[in-house]
């Protein structure tokens, strides 16, 4: 049987397997139809992604991705017309900074349904239409005022370190922000900016090496509906903690390298999020096998328990956890130790993703250490 008499769906399976966007071009000159086939494959794709220098030289599709080369050029085609469905791009610095970057501008300018851009770095208001943009990762340097409208973003991911008076100034611009992930710098002053009652996922590295700055608690008080958080490198002392202000919408908390927090600091933090369902706690020499019995108890919620590199956490607990779930009809997972885990989990899980779909912080960041979270969560 001649090819051309296959089905487009079987012709669609055949063409899947050819991944360089060169080569799918040239595959799609050969007719009309197999140009049709060839844009189904392309309509998939909602991100666009730079090549790292450690992956091919070649520009290439990968799923839902494509990967760019910015070294090749993209004016002898329309990326707007072949990728209908591009949602976020990854961008070059050179082309925020430099005229000559006109393919990747021209993407920006001409494709409405693009709504995330990583990299963004000093945006001219009168070079860039960004009014769709909805989702950043940025280092802040350019003025957020000028280039987008008072409620614009609902994701945004700092590269710059930040203090409590510009995360007041980036929260009174940005009430509609879902999803917030950025570095906060040691300030003596306390968080006293406006609540964030649309705040959905926190994520904070919390850069200092004094016991005295744990006013991130206080700044999570003021986000009633967050339902994920990930905090990394945490101090912190008991009077900090209100523990009289309760947040029952959490799910999801991971305290990441919070080598010095004591059992008593965490059962107050704890006792604030009675809810939760997903707990992790890594890199904490104060944790050992007699708190396991303590934990579930201050978290009847509880489905999983992640206390990798907690080197006083060992089988023990995982008999513990086993016996309690037994006795009171209970099913909860413990992860302790590297290598356990790592047997368990695919590759995937420990791989920086800047791009991840699905706006679920459990699926896409709780497992994953600070430095490999995703840039930008794609709701749809």
């Amino acid at each position: 049987m001649s090819i051309n008499k296959l089905p487009n769906e079987c012709l669609y399976m055949i063409l899947d397997h050819f991944n360089g966007f060169e080569e799918l071009i040239r595959l799609s000159k050969v007719s009309p139809r197999w140009f049709s086939v060839v844009l189904m494959k392309f309509s998939k794709v909602k991100y666009l992604q730079l090549i790292g220098n450690r992956q091919r030289d070649s520009d290439y599709i990968e799923n839902d991705k494509l990967w760019k080369n910015t070294r090749e050029t993209l004016k002898s085609h329309n990326l707007k017309d072949l990728f209908p469905n591009l949602k976020i791009m990854e961008v070059p610095e050179s082309v925020f900074l430099c005229l000559e970057s006109y393919d990747f501008r021209r993407l920006i300018h001409e494709n409405p349904k693009i709504k995330g851009l990583i990299r963004l770095y000093q945006p001219v208001e009168n070079r860039y239409n960004l009014k769709n943009i909805e989702m950043v990762s940025f280092d802040c340097k350019c003025e957020f005022k000028k280039v987008f409208r008072p409620d614009q973003l609902k994701q945004i991911h700092f590269d710059k370190l930040l203090d409590y008076t510009e995360l007041s100034q980036v929260i009174e611009y940005f009430p509609n922000l879902k999803r917030l992930n950025l570095a906060l710098r040691y300030d003596t002053k306390k968080y006293d900016g406006p609540n964030l009652a649309a705040l959905k996922i926190f994520e904070v590295a919390v850069v200092t090496h004094s016991y005295d700055e744990f006013s991130v608690f206080r700044f999570m008080d003021s986000c009633p509906n967050l339902e994920s958080v990930f905090l990394h490198y945490i101090y912190g002392e008991d009077a900090s903690v209100n523990d009289s202000i309760k947040n029952f919408n959490l799910r999801d908390l991971v305290i990441e390298q919070a080598h010095h927090l004591k059992w008593s600091s965490l059962r107050k933090i704890l006792s604030k999020f009675s809810n939760l369902h997903h707990l992790g706690i890594r890199n904490n020499k104060n944790i050992d096998d007699s708190h396991v019995g303590e934990l579930v108890k201050l978290l009847p919620k509880i489905k999983l328990i992640d206390l990798r590199r907690c080197d006083e956490v060992t089988q023990k607990s995982a008999d513990i956890l086993s016996k309690y779930c037994e006795k009171s009809n209970r099913s909860i997972k413990i992860y302790y130790g590297c290598d356990r885990l790592a047997n368990r989990l695919t590759k995937s899980t420990f791989r920086y993703e800047k791009i991840c779909s699905g706006f679920d912080s459990m699926k896409n960041c709780f497992l994953k250490s600070w430095s490999i979270l995703p840039d930008l969560l794609d709701e749809d």
